[in-house]
């Protein structure tokens, strides 16, 4: 694999199917001058003949217009990588790499809370001689239009098929829809791996953990929302229980049942406050629930007497696992999520605070303590998602665990998520984060790049 700056030259002389490449580049491969090749850029591959150029000492490879674009190549001038495949007599350009999202594209609002996100992903891709765009999908069309970050500004461009695929609708009903369906079909049919194919949900997540021993330990007590009998049991066992939709994301839609003064406080968490009603009635109580949530279903989950930061706000841990190059699943960040006070959940979209979560367990705990305690986490979350790898279809490269710690020292695995938040980050063009690398590099070596060899 080489860098290779890939230019169109508009002077061309040349017949359209003669390309010129640089003499170190043809001795790096292997090739000579007058040898008839195939020249691939994503799924388009068109047979060409070698003119090799004494005189660049820069990998170089020049091509018409008219190749540029039988090729759908969308710039004049890319630094890419180039392979050559010796066994299919193949000039391959890449990785092309595409990001799916269900965000229109606007000149105001761009891609909306995702924005942030899609440029660093685009500027570190770039900084790697990866093609990356990314595609809107709200209607199916074999044309890959889509939408490229160039000089600081995203501009549209028609595409090639990509050679890779991150999936990052954020809408669990556009999943289902006939649009994103035959988007994946066709993907399948063309052979492009592409990963976090759907949202997860938490009642099947249950399920499949619960059928591995050596993990039920760290599961809260959790059954479907149904009959009255299996309600009234999880009020006798547990002071605190969970309502939790099985498709819910970013603590919407959360009730917590409390018992207290002879009868049962609900919780529920709008975005500006909380708010309780008193029910003295368990039947009651899960009669209005089934009239409010109607066809929907809901897990009731044993709730856990949470660790607390600054005495009185509840915390719980993030571990983000992606991939490797070696499709080896790898702790690359985490934190801790801190809830506002008088508040149940943590998720920042409602409010939550996070900070690094040794900085928070060295506050309760000694270091060592604090440290054996992040190890841990870390270790059970990589377990979680070998096990997610395991028990479900699709491909995965990407996922959120969300670990809680009890006021007596466990575990527990309170969520696992596919498509876990990007909150925007201060001074953008400054930093790239470290699960950013990840996803370029998994979504690389999908493509049959390399990073660690760039």
């Amino acid at each position: 694999m080489r860098k290779v700056i890939f230019q169109v030259d508009n002077n061309s002389c040349f017949d359209s199917d003669r390309i010129q490449i640089s003499r170190s580049l043809c001795k790096s491969f292997g090739l000579k001058n007058s040898e008839i090749v195939k020249f691939q850029f994503g799924s388009q591959v068109e047979e060409v003949t070698i003119v090799e150029v004494h005189s660049s000492k820069v990998p170089t490879i020049e091509i018409t217009p008219e190749l540029a674009e039988k090729l759908v190549i969308p710039f004049e001038i890319l630094p890419i990588h180039c392979l050559y495949k010796q066994d299919e007599n193949t000039l391959k350009l890449g990785p092309i790499i595409a990001c799916i999202t269900n965000q229109m594209y606007h000149e105001d609002l761009k891609f909306g809370s995702m924005t942030t996100f899609f440029e660093e992903l685009a500027r570190f891709a770039k900084r790697h001689h990866i093609l990356f765009y990314v595609k809107p999908l709200m209607k199916w069309e074999e044309q890959f239009y889509g939408h490229s970050y160039q000089h600081e500004q995203w501009q549209s461009y028609l595409f090639p098929k990509p050679d890779a695929v991150y999936n990052r609708i954020g809408s669990r009903s556009f999943e289902t829809s006939a649009a994103y369906e035959q988007f994946a079909q066709f993907l399948q049919q063309q052979k492009v791996n592409y990963f976090n194919h759907c949202f997860l949900d938490k009642w099947e997540i249950h399920e499949a953990l619960s059928s591995f021993p050596e993990i039920t330990p760290y599961l809260p007590n959790t059954t479907l929302l149904d009959d009255y009998d299996t309600f009234a049991e999880k009020l006798t066992l547990y002071d605190c229980i969970f309502v939790k939709p099985v498709n819910g994301s970013q603590g919407r839609q959360i009730l917590k049942i409390v018992k207290e003064d002879g009868g049962y406080i609900v919780y529920y968490s709008s975005f500006s406050q909380e708010i309780s009603t008193f029910f003295k009635s368990s039947y009651i109580l899960h009669k209005r629930l089934k009239e409010r949530l109607k066809k929907k279903t809901f897990i009731v989950q044993q709730g856990i007497d949470l660790i607390r930061f600054d005495e009185e706000r509840p915390l719980d841990f993030r571990i983000l696992c992606i991939k490797n190059e070696e499709s080896q699943w790898k702790v690359i960040s985490s934190v801790a999520r801190i809830s506002p006070k008088e508040r149940m959940v943590s998720n920042l979209a409602q409010g939550g605070e996070q900070k690094r979560p040794f900085d928070v367990l060295s506050e309760l705990f000694d270091e060592k303590l604090a440290k054996q305690y992040v190890r841990l986490m870390g270790e059970l979350a990589v377990e979680v998602a070998n096990l997610i790898t395991e028990s479900h279809d699709g491909l995965f490269g990407e996922l959120g665990i969300d670990i809680a710690l009890d006021k007596e020292g466990k575990l527990w695995i309170i969520e696992v998520n596919s498509k876990p938040s990007k909150t925007e980050i201060d001074e953008p063009n400054e930093r790239i984060r470290p699960s950013t690398r990840a996803i370029i590099a998994y979504l690389a070596h999908l493509s049959g790049y390399s990073l660690q060899r760039n």
